[in-house]
C-alpha cells in the first residue's frame, strides 16, 4: 500500500490503479480540491458547519487563494476572531503537506465528500463527513448492507442473536456495518466475519482504537473488510465523538437493527439517525422482563419492523442484492428463545446469564429453597437453557 506525500492514493482492489487527482498538485501546480478540504478537515476547532459555511461563501475552486492568509483576510470574509485565528494559523501550504505526510506514516487512507468513491447512501444524509479516514477495501463501502448495533453490555441472549443475524445476513449477500463497541457491536462483527466481510465505524481516530482490546478485531476487519473514521489522528478522544459517529453508521446502510437495547442505550441514536436520514428500522424481540429489551420494545411499539430471522430482513431488499444469495442457514430468534420458561425459571436463568455460579452461591444470591433450587436447575438444563460446566458451576448453553 502506497500513498503519495503530496495527495492521497486509493488503490482498488484487483485494479491497482490510482485516482489521477490524487498524486499530488493539480497540472497547474496548485492544490487540488479534495486536499484543500482535508486542509480545512484537519485543522483543529474547525468544525463541520464552519467547512459548510466556507464552502458556501468561497467555494473548492476559489479556497486555495486563502491559503496562507492573514488573520485579517479572515476577518474581512465576516468569521468569528477565534475562527479566522485558527483558518490562519492551520490553512497553510505547509501544513497540510505535514498532515498529509504524518496520514502516510500511519498507512492511513483517506477520501473526500468530492470523491467518486465516496458512498452514495452516506452523501444524501444531513451532515454527511467531509472526509473519511480508512484501512481496508474502500469498495465495500458502496455495497448493499445493514448496521447491527447495541447495548455494550448485552445479555448472553442478546451476543447469541446479535452473532447469528450477522452471519446469516452477510451469507445472504449484505454487508453488516457497527462501531466496534464491546457487546452487540462486536458480536456482529464477528458473526459477519464468520462467513465474509464487514464495516467498523470507530468513534475515535486511528491512533486511538476504543476499546484497546479490540485492536485485534480492527486488524482482522480491516483485512476482511473496512474501519473507518472522521477523525483526524490527533483528535482528543472524549464521549462527544461517539454519538457523532453513529449517524455514519446509519447513513452507510439500507436499516438498522438493534439488537438489545435499554433506555438510554447509545443504540437508540443510531436508530434516530435512521429515521431522520429516511431509512429503515428493525428491532429484535427480547425476554420482557429483561431491562436489556426496554429499547426495543419501544421501537417496536413506535413501528420499528421485528426480526426473527434475517429473512424478515432479505424480504426487504431483494431488489437491492447484486447478487443472488446461497442457501443460508435460517434460524430463528424464536429458536433460540425455546421452550418458554417459569417465572421463578427465568429469574434464575438471568442471574446465571449474568455469571456462571455453583449451587451455594446460586442460593445464596437467590433465596430461593434448597429443594425448589435443584427443581429450577434441573427443568433449566432439561429446557437446554443452562449447562453444568467443569468446576461444577452453572452457566448459560452460550458461555
Amino acid at each position: 500500500m502506497t500513498l503519495a506525500i503530496c495527495g492521497h492514493l486509493k488503490q482498488n482492489k484487483g485494479s491497482g490503479d490510482a485516482l489521477p487527482h490524487k498524486e499530488g498538485k493539480n497540472k497547474m501546480g496548485d492544490w487540488t480540491e479534495q486536499q484543500l478540504l482535508f486542509a480545512l478537515h484537519e485543522a483543529q476547532g474547525i468544525g463541520w458547519h464552519t467547512i459548510y459555511s466556507l464552502r458556501e461563501r468561497i467555494g473548492m475552486i476559489a479556497l486555495h487563494h486563502w491559503l496562507d492568509r492573514s488573520v485579517q483576510h479572515w476577518f474581512d470574509l465576516g468569521l468569528k476572531p477565534s475562527i479566522a485565528e485558527r483558518l490562519a494559523a492551520q490553512f497553510r501550504s505547509e501544513r497540510l503537506e505535514q498532515r498529509l505526510i504524518v496520514t502516510e506514516q500511519q498507512e492511513i487512507e483517506w477520501i473526500s465528500i468530492l470523491d467518486d468513491e465516496y458512498p452514495f447512501l452516506l452523501k444524501e444524509t444531513a451532515q454527511p463527513p467531509w472526509i473519511i479516514y480508512g484501512k481496508g477495501d474502500w469498495d465495500i463501502l458502496s455495497e448493499t448492507s445493514i448496521a447491527m448495533v447495541g447495548t455494550r453490555n448485552p445479555t448472553v441472549y442478546g451476543k447469541k442473536v446479535a452473532g447469528m443475524l450477522a452471519e446469516q445476513l452477510t451469507q445472504a449477500g449484505f454487508i453488516v456495518v457497527s462501531g466496534l463497541a464491546k457487546g452487540i457491536d462486536a458480536a456482529s462483527h464477528e458473526g459477519a466475519l464468520k462467513q465474509g466481510r464487514t464495516v467498523a465505524v470507530m468513534g475515535t481516530p486511528f491512533t486511538h482504537i476504543y476499546p484497546p482490546e479490540h485492536r485485534v478485531l480492527a486488524e482482522k476487519i480491516a483485512a476482511n473488510g473496512i474501519v473507518i473514521s472522521e477523525y483526524p489522528l490527533d483528535t482528543p478522544s472524549h464521549p462527544g465523538l461517539f454519538p457523532r459517529r453513529n449517524r455514519i453508521i446509519a447513513g452507510l446502510t439500507l436499516g438498522t437493527v438493534v439488537v438489545e437495547a435499554d433506555d438510554r442505550s447509545g443504540a437508540l441514536i443510531t436508530s434516530d439517525s435512521a429515521l431522520e436520514a429516511s431509512r429503515d428500522v428493525f428491532a429484535v424481540p427480547g425476554p420482557i422482563t429483561s431491562p436489556k429489551s426496554k429499547g426495543t420494545f419501544r421501537l417496536l411499539k413506535q413501528g420499528a419492523k421485528p426480526v426473527a430471522t434475517a429473512s424478515d430482513i432479505v424480504e426487504e431488499y431483494s431488489g437491492w442484492l447484486t447478487m443472488v444469495p446461497s442457501p443460508y442457514n435460517n434460524e430463528t430468534v424464536d429458536s433460540i428463545l425455546e421452550e418458554p420458561l417459569t417465572d421463578e425459571e427465568q429469574r434464575m436463568y438471568e442471574l446465571i446469564s449474568e455469571q456462571e455460579a455453583s449451587f451455594d452461591e446460586l442460593l445464596l444470591r437467590s433465596g430461593v429453597p434448597f429443594a425448589e433450587l435443584h427443581h429450577i436447575l434441573l427443568s433449566l438444563q432439561l429446557k437446554k437453557r443452562i449447562r453444568e460446566a467443569q468446576g461444577a458451576v452453572y452457566c448459560s448453553v452460550w458461555m
